[in-house]
This record gives structure tokens, sequence and C-alpha cells, in this order.
């Protein structure tokens, strides 16, 4: 009899680590035969088009088949909650922002994937940066794999800002030497410097810098850049978006004052309409040598560096996000005056996921799929391909630049990239995008006031304190003891 259980036994864990392997290692065969999985993310090119991508071939090796829906950024949100809500099971898979895992996985609409990831070898675990692997942790477990790394860093014309003509007219004007920007201060300087003027040598009037501003179209996290700088003590956490004792926000402090004081006076030093721009506008206009500064994701040194149309490929420096010689100190309410200028990048939007619905009938089969766009290999092919919206979240994504060459890339341009990212990523005092229950409610609510002091309608300290008054009634709905807990737990702070 004590034989037999320990048949049982071994039978069972042997089912139980098939069950857990990815796809190819459970046998011979199509093991996936008959399975349809549909797959829900943004509208094509960016995000979608891995899906596109990689599905021919997970076809022809599983089995299974693979349908896209996709909607506008601005409604993945609503549409997959309304999904959950209703209980339709109407996606097996969804492709979103990792900012979202507060409301997904807290509320426990995604599949908790740690064991699948344990025992999956081939997916590299350890290749993921730390970072990036924090972004699916909720409650110490993991509810979806890293496809993407996103920080925010800056992207400048090295012919602009190296030009003999241009560095001796800009001392003239300002009193010190042009270079790539080291503070808000000289990014502005720089973006008004340039503005208006045929300074590319072509007869077109160009323009000082180019930011998102239109709501919806990710304004919240290019004012975010700018704020971090200023508002983030090294050291110290709960700088960022709530005090972690009360979750009072932090928003209409005199840091993001005059971080948005900042921000909205660059709006007259980019090109016309550059308040309606979202994140694609910037991108296409940097490529066609339309301004000296950008602020956004990679993307913009991809399609900048790459693209055989952009006249700014082998010119374009990035940076690291410029610092503040002040910070303010929401703890003892002053601001600070430092030996040298605060730095804080800005993991804006904290990079795409690919996560698992609960609901599905097909759990291995949706897991492999995530784990085939993940994966080391395809990874770096999505990462060093066109309109993929993807940037290295993996060691190896840097180690190997022999694919961002074939991809297009030439020095330095290469080296000034991956180099802005790495030491953005390392950087002691990164900040971390917010990740709690209800944070695309907090977005809007930050974001309509955004849009309204970019127009001119309110003053900067108006439009924060009202969208301050918005994130206490989103909190007080959250149930605030709550909050408390979950934003202390997320800064790793201990329980109050």
């Amino acid at each position: 009899m004590a034989r037999r259980f320990r048949l049982i036994g071994i039978l069972v864990g042997l089912a139980l680590c098939v069950a857990l392997l990815p796809v190819g290692a459970a046998g011979q065969g199509k093991p996936f035969s008959g399975a349809t999985l549909t797959v829900f993310t943004q509208n094509p090119p960016y995000i979608a088009k891995p899906v596109q991508m990689f599905a021919p071939a997970w076809q022809e090796r599983t089995g299974g088949k693979i349908n896209l829906v996709t909607a506008p950024f601005g409604e993945l949100y609503s549409k997959l909650m309304s999904s959950f809500a209703l209980g339709t099971a109407a996606y097996d898979i969804a492709l979103f922002a990792s900012a979202w895992m507060g409301d997904f996985a807290g509320n426990r609409y995604l599949l908790d994937l740690t064991d699948r990831i344990k025992a999956d070898a081939g997916l590299n675990w350890g290749d993921i940066l730390p970072t990036y692997q924090q972004t699916v942790n909720w409650g110490g477990m993991l509810y979806a794999l890293p496809i993407d790394g996103d920080v925010h860093t800056v992207f400048y014309r090295r012919d602009a800002l190296e030009n003999p003509k241009h560095k001796a007219r800009f001392k003239t004007k300002y009193g010190y030497d042009l270079r790539p920007p080291a503070t808000w201060k000289e990014y502005r300087d720089i973006a008004e410097f340039f503005n208006g003027w045929e300074w590319a040598g072509d007869g077109k009037k160009r323009f000082g810098v180019l930011e998102a501003f239109r709501r919806g179209g990710q304004a919240f996290w290019f004012f975010m850049s700018h704020a971090a700088a200023y508002v983030s003590v090294p050291g110290q956490k709960g700088n960022m978006f709530f005090d972690p004792q009360t979750m009072k926000p932090q928003i209409n402090n005199p840091g993001f004052v005059k971080a948005l004081e900042d921000w909205v006076a660059l709006v007259k030093l980019g090109p016309p309409g550059m308040i309606n721009f979202d994140s694609g506008d910037v991108r296409s206009q940097f490529a066609a040598g339309v301004a000296a500064l950008a602020l956004d994701w990679g993307d913009t040194g991809i399609v900048g560096g790459t693209d055989p149309k952009s006249i700014v490929r082998g010119k374009i420096g990035t940076i690291v996000l410029p610092g503040s010689p002040q910070v303010y100190d929401y703890k003892t309410g002053k601001w600070a005056t430092l030996d040298k200028p605060n730095v804080a990048p800005y993991l804006a939007f904290g990079g795409w996921v690919c996560g698992v619905m609960v609901t599905t009938k097909n759990p291995s089969a949706a897991y492999d799929f995530c784990r085939t766009i993940a994966e080391p290999k395809n990874s770096y092919t999505a990462v060093t391909t066109a309109e993929t919206g993807l940037n290295p979240f993996r060691a190896s994504h840097f180690a190997d630049t022999s694919g961002w060459k074939k991809f297009g890339f030439v020095e330095p341009d290469l080296g000034s990239y991956l180099g802005a990212i790495k030491a953005s990523l390392a950087h002691p005092n990164a900040q971390l995008d917010l990740k709690l229950p209800g944070q695309a409610r907090y977005l809007d609510a930050l974001e309509t006031q955004l849009a309204r002091a970019a127009a001119g309608e309110i003053t900067p300290k108006a439009a924060l304190d009202r969208a301050a008054a918005e994130w206490e009634k989103i909190t007080d709905g959250q149930g605030r003891d709550r909050m408390i807990a979950l934003y202390r737990a997320w800064l790793g702070l201990p329980a109050k």
C-alpha cells in the first residue's frame, strides 16, 4: 500500500511539472490544438505589433489560434475593467500598463503566474532587470510577465548643441556654455534659444522642444518627469504622490507647482499645436528634425535613430532627465539646496506587461503565448524592431549591440541611447510610477487639470489644488485606511 501511494505521489508530481512547463517541453505534437486565445491591447502598430509578429509561429508550433482585439490607449483601462466587472471573460490575455496592476491583480482578475514562471527555465527570469520584475509583483506574487522597459529620457540634436556659432551666441545670451541640459532651467533656456529661427541650416524655421501635452496622450507622465527632481529627496520614500502617513496628495506642494510652471511655459517653445501632441507626435516630429530637444520614452530615439526617413539619424544624443539644484522636502515643508543638481529619473508608465485573465479556459496556452513575447530571443527581436513600442527590459538587451546596429542605429547615437537608459535605471534616486488601485482615475483627474493649466485657463497652483481635491475623493472612495496600507507596502515601508 505504501508503495502504491508513493507511485501515485510520483505521478501527481510529474503531472504538475508537465503542466507548468513551457510549450515544447511537455511532449511532441501541437499541445494547444483547438485552443483560441483572445488577446487585447492597444491599436497597432505600437504594442499590438509584437502580437502580430509572434502569433504565426506560435500558432504553427502549438496548434492554437490567436485572435487579436485592439482599442485606442485611452479606452484600454475602461474596457478591461468593464470586462472584469461584468464577468464576460471577453479576453484571455491582455497587454496592459504595469501601473494598473493594483486594480487588476489587487482584485484577483489576473491569474497568479508565480509557479509557472519559477518552473520556466527558458524564460531566464534572472535576466530581467529587477525593476521590471517588480512591476508584475503584487503582494509577493507574480501576476504577469514584463515585455517592455519604460523610462523617460531627454533627446537632443548634437549638431545643434555642438555647433560653434550656436555655442557663441548662446553664451552671449545666457552667460554659460551651451551643453546638454543638467537642470530643468538649462533645458528651458536651450528650448527658448532654439525656438523660432532657421538654426538647422536648411532655410526652415525650427523649434526648441517637443513634449506631449494632450489629455489622454500621456501628459501625466511627461509632467511627472519634470516634477520628480523637484520633489524626490534622495533616500526618502513617499515624495512623489502621497504622504504615506495620511494619503494626503503631494501633487500640489511647492515642488509640483514649480514643475508645472516650468512645464506649461514650454508650450510656447515648441511647434504650433504642440498642446495637442501625444507621444507619437513627439517621435515623428523629432525624426523630421523639427526641434532641438525632446522628452519621451526610448521610442523617440528609435524612430529618430533608425527610420530611413529620419533626418536626425546619427545626430542624436540621449541623457538622463535633468535635475534641480533645489528639492522640496514635504516632511519639513521647506526647500533644500543641494551641492549638485538633484536628479530623479522617472520610470514613467513602468512598462507594458502581459497578463492572463483568471477566467481563461486555456491558462497554459495563454501563459505560453505571454512567455513567447517575453523570452530572451523574441524580446530582443521586439526591442530592436521598429514600431513595436517595446523598449529594453533585460540585461541581455543592453549587452548585445549587434541587433541594435542591424536595426539601423549608428554610433555615437547607440552608445548614448543605451547608456542613458542604463544610467536611469541604475540611478539610486530613480522613481517608480504609481501602482495602486484607482491609478487610472488619479491619472485622469490630474491630466484634466494639467490640460487647463497648459491652455492658460487657470494657474498652475489652482490646477494642482483642484487635482489634489479630486485625489482625496478617489482615495476616500477606495477606503483611506486600505490605501494607506497598500501605498506603504508598495513603498516598502512598515505597516502603520
